[in-house]
């Protein structure tokens, strides 16, 4: 038997790694996802109703396990019923249609409740604006409820406005278990109520003086407020492309830092700006164990935030000035607290200039690239409009964000009008791969929803206006997407070999998903398994076998395959 070199016989991955080809080790066979079954089911458009007219609502819960209760809060003189939708795919139409309260062809009367009067409110170091309205309705979820996020609309049956919705949003999370879905997207809900000013505060002094406190008890708004702005295109991206994937608020991350762990790849996705220290903490340890970061959107975790109430309010100064004495506990930028942004992920916003043009990327990886592989991209492309105003760039004036292997993928230049740009990778020390978009509209250019003026207004400005979907982008994720689901290679591959025995050993993984690795080695053109185990295992190979190339990867709960290390292993007897 004929045993031939390695060399050359994988396809090449991020960073010069190798990726095993499709058909180098058996697939098991395959069973959908419950992403995939749930996109399989009927479809409806009807949740792109005209927003408007005298009906509020919000939900007491905003991330929830599957069939736990959602207590909702309605305000509406007219009648009214309630009709709650999940958001995907779906063939296209956007949403399924999950429940009705009280019944899809019943209504129930309504009750005005009261809205603060902006200038009857307290000073901004007050308590929170709260609604402070009665529970109206009880959303029963179901045990089978796929994770993901869900619409809840409002809709008049009465009245002039009869027809028009009021909407908010929760999510439901994956039912805990040893490992989750490959993928886990964090939904950025606390920038969505950081930007809310109903009754008449937010974070912002856009409508009146800046709060310190917002509660979550209270509806919410438009455009940044809600996922219609800046992720309804990655969630519907990856639901069409049937990814393993499940949903959590920054909320749940907070509460349940080992939820990270569960997943291979976790993104953040749209424009996650306020975190706590919690969930710093949490992706910092989810880095150094081997778990894969994906920043799909920019300016994220910029602000320090700390919960109040149990988690119903948020506490951020957004100043040095925090009373608290002790620096690392001030609610200020995390750079400014000793925990700059691109310790985690490379780049940061440096500061938003509004241009009244669009903003483009172009292509700064090298040709061979695998991320670009299949893409049509060569080194100097545009992609049109997905940079945006809050985007960021490599910052390295701590020394701890300089990344050693550090990638740009795509480059912005300001042209010393406003800041540069980057979208990079990187390899962190345990192996785990880093994705940065640093675009405030990257995922614009991954699907084509846009808000059409009904469900969401569209803002005055219109700013998706000339940024298209890009195929060439959708094909760049979907190789990221591959990368990224496969966990890092094996450290310190030794090979020994004595006549005929082949002893081949790894560094045991730190990374408790990675259940052992795989030894192989090519012959003439097809793959064989060698021996398996989880730092050696031993095969016997024709005794006449004095030098062979040796192959070595990981392999996760998930049966997915790392990138290959090599060794090679000499006869010295």
């Amino acid at each position: 038997m004929a045993l031939l070199l390695l060399c050359g016989a994988l396809a090449p991955g991020a960073n010069g790694a190798h990726l095993l080809a499709p058909a180098a080790v058996p697939k098991r066979a395959h069973h959908p996802n419950a992403i995939r079954a749930e996109n399989a089911r009927p479809g409806t458009t009807s949740w792109q109703a005209s927003s408007g007219g005298d009906i509020s609502l919000y939900a007491s819960q905003i991330g929830v396990a599957p069939g736990t209760a959602v207590d909702l809060h309605v305000s509406t003189a007219n009648r009214y019923r309630l009709v709650v939708y999940r958001l995907g795919w779906y063939g296209g139409a956007g949403a399924r249609k999950v429940a009705c309260l009280p019944a899809c062809t019943a209504d129930e009367q309504g009750r005005p409740q009261p809205t603060p009067d902006p200038s009857e409110l307290p000073a901004s170091v007050a308590p929170p604006i709260r609604a402070g309205w009665p529970v109206t309705d009880v959303l029963h979820t179901g045990a089978d409820w796929t994770s993901g996020y869900y619409l809840v609309e409002g809709v008049l049956t009465s009245g002039p406005d009869a027809g028009r919705v009021a909407t908010t949003f929760f999510v439901v999370r994956e039912p805990r278990s040893a490992h989750g879905s490959r993928i886990l997207v964090q939904v950025p809900v606390n920038t969505w109520e950081a930007y809310n000013s109903w009754g008449g505060r937010s974070l912002y002094d856009f409508y009146g003086p800046r709060a310190y406190r917002v509660s979550f008890e209270r509806p919410f708004g438009d455009f940044a407020q809600s996922p219609m702005w800046w992720e309804i295109q990655l969630v519907r991206f990856l639901e069409r492309e049937g990814a393993d994937v499940s949903y959590q608020t920054d909320v749940d991350t907070d509460r349940d830092a080992a939820s990270l762990l569960r997943h291979r790849l976790v993104m953040v996705a749209g424009h996650d700006e306020y975190w706590t220290m919690g969930i710093r903490n949490a992706f910092d340890a989810a880095l150094a164990t081997g778990t894969n970061l994906a920043f799909m959107g920019s300016n994220d975790a910029y602000w320090r935030i700390k919960y109040e109430d149990g988690g119903e309010t948020i506490f951020s100064y957004k100043s040095l000035y925090d009373p608290n004495p002790n620096l690392a506990e001030k609610t200020a930028l995390f750079r400014e607290i000793g925990r700059p942004e691109c310790m985690l992920m490379a780049v940061q916003h440096s500061w938003l200039k509004a241009l009244d043009h669009l903003l483009d990327y172009t292509v700064a990886a090298v040709a061979g690239d695998a991320w670009l592989a299949r893409t049509g991209f060569h080194p100097g492309d545009t992609i049109v409009g997905v940079v945006g105003r809050e985007h960021d760039a490599l910052n390295p004036y701590p020394e701890s964000c300089i990344h050693p292997g550090l990638e740009v993928l795509f480059h912005y230049d300001g042209g010393g009008i406003d800041q540069d740009g980057d979208a990079v990778r990187f390899t962190a020390p345990s192996g785990a791969r880093v994705f940065a978009s640093g675009a405030q509209r990257f995922a614009w250019a991954l699907d084509d929803w846009r808000s059409d003026g009904t469900l969401f207004p569209e803002p005055p400005i219109r700013p998706w206006l000339g940024v298209p979907v890009d195929p060439r982008l959708q094909q760049f994720m979907r190789n990221a997407l591959d990368d990224l689901t496969r966990p890092a290679a094996p450290a310190g591959l030794k090979a020994r070999l004595h006549h005929g025995t082949l002893q081949v050993s790894v560094t045991p993984a730190s990374d408790p998903r990675v259940r052992g690795f795989l030894a192989i080695v090519r012959v003439r053109r097809h793959w064989r398994r060698l021996c398996r185990g989880v730092s050696t295992c031993t095969t016997q190979l024709p005794p006449q076998t004095s030098r062979i190339s040796i192959g070595a990867v990981n392999v996760d709960v998930w049966h997915r395959y790392s990138a290959a290390s090599f060794a090679l292993a000499e006869n010295h007897a």
